[in-house]
């Protein structure tokens, strides 16, 4: 007869009948973990209620970036926070899900990156937190990312878009690899503005080396008076030549508070300039401020109405008149300039003869068409000589003549160039360890030989990405420059967030003080600090 195979496991207890009494090993240490587990489970609950701050940090994933420091011990002012309806056997597997919910649009307002995008990268986007990883760090930054954040859609841009027509490069993977020519440097725009930069930096602004148009001080205060000579130069001495440095126009920062600024507020102002428009409180330093007639041209180039006789033989002394006008505009302003003079050198005309009785015998009509009349002669010389003349409006702009269809001539508008490239940051306050012309080539003083015309309308004198390589990509990258000279890269950081801003990328200039990025409810300092 076989063996019974419950014979072999009774066999096991063999003078051992009593084993049931003492407990195996497994069993006694799996009673000894529940108890250990149960006790530190109560002793973690009474730290929660007694100190809820420090039991968060604990199993938070790391320290906060720093303009997050305020947070670090309430998870609940960034994470969505969640009740126990949302629990359910299933919501183990959304943990990810539940850890990217986020706040972040209580402080941080703003468009979003582009609105022309797929349904799942709307839905990707939806999501902060895809990109901006937070607990890595004090010193982490949440805004220079890693460059897949960005070729995540630029590396096919196309499929990324609703429409699938981008109004951008369609493929760009990397600045040093395939990045193209920046937009206004591969079709740069048509100048509208008569400008020379080899001419005004030379000295003196002189066309040609000794030529008679030269700028000495003498004729500067004679143009503009004292306050010009103050602002321009050093020199007192007449015969001394102004010359320009380009700070003399492009300005970084206003220095608010300094010597300097002082100096040039004072001279603004005792010329009756607006100096508040042109020397604003201090800037940052990152883009140019922009160039101002009233402060960077009129010293040399004041716009004034001529000289003019009236029929009578008056003279009369020509007056400055407003820039920024069109003719049409223009025409009143420099109509009522000519009466106002007319009225205070007591022409003729308003002369008032009293007849018999005391009665004044002329109708009031007569001596106001009169004035009229010398008025609009003097007016119509004056704007002759404004719209063709090189001492007016076409010395810099291009004017369109009156014709039968528009009774007034038309001055070309000039589009605002104060920054090129709108879609990208630049911070001059950081390259200004290198000379302007480095960048802008041509810019500096240059005689024009005899019999050669001057280029008026220059080109755009910004060198191209190449030059931006040179220093801006990985060490020992060959870059060839403009001039053909090859030269290794600088290892200079080239990420996509140096230059590019995520957010609001349908308005390029605008940046954190745009008024799109405020909250809808800011909240008073003590909620604030609660992550209310």
């Amino acid at each position: 007869m076989p063996r019974s195979p419950s014979r072999d496991l009774s066999d096991r207890f063999t003078g051992n009948r009593r084993y049931f009494h003492r407990s195996e090993w497994m069993r006694r240490d799996r009673f000894l973990l529940s108890a250990v587990a149960f006790v530190l489970a109560g002793l973690w609950a009474v730290a929660d209620i007694a100190a809820p701050e420090k039991v968060a940090y604990s199993f938070s994933h790391g320290p906060l970036a720093n303009p997050h420091a305020a947070w670090e011990n309430d998870c609940a002012a960034c994470h969505v926070g969640f009740s126990t309806s949302d629990f359910s056997p299933l919501s183990v597997f959304n943990t990810r899900q539940r850890w990217q919910a986020m706040t972040c649009e209580k402080c941080h307002a703003g468009a979003p990156h582009n609105a022309n995008l797929t349904a799942s990268g709307r839905e990707f986007h939806a999501q902060c937190s895809n990109c901006h990883h937070d607990h890595s760090g004090k010193d982490f930054s949440l805004v220079r990312l890693a460059d897949s954040s960005c070729t995540r859609c630029h590396a096919n841009l196309a499929a990324n878009q609703a429409t699938g027509n981008p109004n951008c490069a369609a493929k760009i993977t990397g600045f040093t690899t395939d990045h193209p020519e920046f937009r206004p440097l591969s079709t740069p725009p048509e100048r509208k503005l008569k400008f020379s930069h080899s001419l005004h930096m030379n000295p003196g602004q002189a066309h040609i080396k000794g030529g008679q148009e030269a700028m000495t001080v003498a004729k500067l205060r004679q143009l503009s008076g004292e306050a010009a000579v103050q602002r321009y130069t050093d020199s007192k001495q007449d015969g001394d030549l102004i010359t320009l440095a380009c700070a003399s126009c492009h300005t970084l920062d206003s220095g608010a508070g300094t010597a300097n600024y002082d100096k040039l507020k004072a001279a603004l102002d005792s010329a009756g300039e607006p100096a508040r428009s042109v020397l604003p409180a201090r800037a940052a330093g990152a883009t140019l401020l922009p160039i101002n007639f009233e402060a960077h041209c009129r010293a040399c180039h004041p716009l004034r109405a001529p000289d003019g006789a009236s029929a009578s033989g008056l003279v009369i002394s020509g007056f400055d008149v407003p820039h920024r006008k069109q003719i049409e505009e223009l025409t009143g302003e420099v109509a009522a300039g000519y009466l106002r003079s007319l009225a205070a050198k007591d022409h003729p005309a308003l002369a008032t003869p009293v007849g018999p009785g005391g009665m004044i015998d002329q109708p009031l009509a007569t001596p106001a068409r009169t004035l009229r009349d010398e008025s609009a002669r003097l007016t119509s010389k004056a704007i002759s000589s404004l719209t063709t003349s090189d001492a007016g409006c076409a010395k810099c702009h291009d004017v369109t003549p009156a014709s039968a269809q528009d009774k007034f001539a038309k001055i070309a508008p000039l589009p605002n160039h104060s920054v090129w490239f709108k879609w990208a940051m630049f911070d001059h306050t950081a390259h200004r360890g290198a000379t302007c012309a480095t960048c802008h080539p041509g810019t500096g003083a240059a005689y024009t030989p005899p019999g050669t015309l001057l280029v008026e309308k220059e080109p755009l004198q910004i060198l191209g990405i190449d030059s931006c390589k040179a220093c801006h990509s990985p060490s020992g990258t060959k870059v060839t420059l403009p001039d053909k000279t090859a030269i290794s890269g600088g290892g200079v950081r080239y990420g996509c967030t140096d230059c590019h801003r995520y957010h609001n990328a349908d308005h390029g200039l605008q940046g954190r003080g745009a008024q799109v990025g405020f909250p809808a409810k800011p909240l008073d300092l003590a909620d604030f600090l609660r992550g209310k």
